[in-house]
């Protein structure tokens, strides 16, 4: 984690330290309204999406839940990704509250939260493959730097030998504690939702579209600052920079979200229409600025809403969220 901080802190300065920023507000005060509504209205729809995903995997798992419970534990879980560290907690929040209101089936109800996870990553990598076999920057962009492919390919080989190997010590330092045998119950429940049929498949194109809107959404806070991007390069580029971001490298990508938007813009020849004197750099930081602004501004409401919630749902919780199948075998206790 203090690895992650300081990796964070170094990006940010690097791209603070490059950034103009009496430029960066003329820029922030020219910002087109209209632009910027469309974007954040679109957020609540993104996340009723989220919803629905993730009632499916529910569903498969014969864990029965009103939509409105699910849609309050959603926004919540964005609160809870955007304030802590790491893009988990909210996870761990969904899973907590399934697990309080199915308590005999708490394997069963994490396998969802993780389905739901590797449903969103999977899709992603299909969009990032696509991405970067049409334009592969980031490999351009060692080369620029001067960096062999063969000896970035070596440093993340590295870098997987030894993730892998610290994994390997944890699992033999903890494999006789309750927290493995928990992740043994939960990855033998998920069977259920990683099986290959309809449903999945289902959940994996609701995963796409997902990935599309939210793409979307950063192309109408890329027009709100006038940046001549089309969305077609937007689709080129935001499934690779999702895909870099969400390596456990820094805290919640920032730093490093800016660094690759600084890269891919310059390569793109991306302006500021009728704004000649801004350069790359402001623009990169502009757009990831309004980003952040509405991704807090929308998560904050779910927070409240879930803490507010909380002190009455022990009362409706059987009736709003149960498990049909009672009698599911122990190993799902």
């Amino acid at each position: 984690f203090l690895l992650r901080c300081v990796v964070s802190a170094v990006l940010i300065a690097y791209v603070a330290r490059s950034v103009d920023w009496t430029a960066l507000g003329l820029l922030l005060r020219r910002v087109a309204p209209g632009w910027v509504l469309l974007g954040s209205a679109l957020t609540p729809l993104l996340i009723a999406t989220l919803t629905i995903r993730w009632r499916i995997f529910l569903r498969q798992q014969r864990i029965q839940s009103s939509f409105s419970e699910l849609f309050s534990l959603t926004w919540a879980g964005q609160f809870f990704n955007s304030i802590l560290p790491g893009s988990t907690g909210g996870d761990v929040v969904k899973i907590y509250q399934l697990c309080r209101v199915a308590p005999d089936r708490k394997a069963a109800a994490a396998a969802t939260v993780v389905a739901d996870r590797l449903a969103a990553l999977m899709a992603l990598l299909l969009m990032a493959a696509i991405a970067f076999v049409v334009d592969p920057l980031p490999l351009r962009l060692l080369s620029d730097q001067q960096v062999s492919i063969g000896a970035f390919t070596i440093l993340m080989v590295m870098l997987a030998m030894c993730g892998g190997l610290i994994g390997w010590l944890l699992l033999r330092r903890f494999r006789s504690t309750q927290l493995v045998g928990r992740i043994g119950r939960t990855l033998a429940a998920a069977k259920n939702n990683l099986g290959f049929n309809l449903t999945s498949l289902a959940a994996f194109a609701v995963s796409l579209g997902l990935h599309g809107l939210n793409f979307f959404i950063f192309y109408c806070f890329a027009q709100a600052l006038n940046v001549t991007i089309s969305y077609g390069q937007v689709l080129l580029m935001m499934p690779v920079l999702f895909f870099l971001v969400m390596m456990p490298v820094t805290i919640n990508g920032h730093g490093l979200r800016e660094l690759l938007l600084i890269g891919y813009f310059t390569h793109m020849g991306v302006t500021a229409a009728g704004q000649p004197g801004i350069a790359v750099q402001e623009i990169a930081v502009g757009v990831s600025l309004l980003g952040v602004a509405n991704e807090l501004l929308w998560s904050i409401p779910g927070g409240v809403w879930y803490l507010m919630r909380r002190p009455s749902r022990e009362p409706r919780e059987s009736s709003a969220m149960k498990s049909v199948d009672v009698s599911s075998p122990s190993w799902e206790k």
